[in-house]
């Protein structure tokens, strides 16, 4: 069974920064053992205990670095936004990407295929929905790529008009998360998941249309 989060708030920080390679070493072999489980769907399942045999290490190793199997899936999550701002900044500092059509086509293709490549990133975003500690998480996230788009608009980028732009931003951001839940949790049907991609790419051009030139 895995370790239910309890209603108040569980600590996610590392318990001890790697001071030593062979620290790192063990902490990489630990967070890649979670991948492990996560991309063959064993999400509930996951444990500090199955992560410790997975990894090949004591159960005492995973507790010196963190203090829970949550504070393993942030490490993940954070990994995943990272990349995330990696591929969003990229493309807005593109200066041949004029037309926000393109760009966010770019930015959503580019985000479809960080997850399609690393299954185990949308295991965890998932989990952002059923797990408080990681909800706050993704909250934060979420807000913080509003503000990337929303600062943007308000310098009157993309031509926004008509609206204010932290809540439009906000919403851009909320209409693509859940559409990557959906295309998530459909990927073992290929033809499906490409649909809902289309879908949620029209939904967003078609939110955006009033507000971008």
């Amino acid at each position: 069974m895995n370790e239910r989060a309890p209603t108040e708030l569980v600590d996610l920080e590392r318990r001890a920064a790697p001071r030593q390679k062979r620290s790192q070493d063990r902490i990489d072999k630990i967070v890649a053992a979670t991948k492990h489980l996560l991309e063959r769907g064993e999400t509930d399942a996951i444990t500090t205990s199955s992560v410790a045999a997975e990894a090949g290490v004591p159960v005492s190793s995973v507790y010196r670095y963190f203090p829970n199997i949550y504070s393993i899936h942030r490490t993940i999550l954070e990994e995943f936004k990272a990349e995330t701002d990696r591929i969003v900044a990229t493309i807005l500092e593109d200066p041949a990407e004029m037309d926000w059509r393109v760009s966010l086509s770019n930015m959503i293709f580019g985000l479809r295929q960080l997850v399609v490549e690393n299954p185990s990133y949308g295991a965890v975003f998932r989990l952002t929905l059923t797990t408080h500690e990681l909800r706050a998480v993704r909250e934060a996230w979420n807000l913080r790529l509003a503000s990337v788009l929303s600062t943007r608009w308000r310098q009157g980028l993309d031509g926004f008009h008509n609206g204010d732009p932290d809540v439009v931003a906000r919403m851009t951001v909320e209409i693509y998360c859940a559409a990557e839940i959906l295309i998530f949790e459909t990927r073992d049907r290929p033809e499906n998941a490409e649909a809902y991609f289309t879908e949620a790419l029209m939904a967003l051009q078609r939110y955006l249309e009033p507000y971008l030139d």
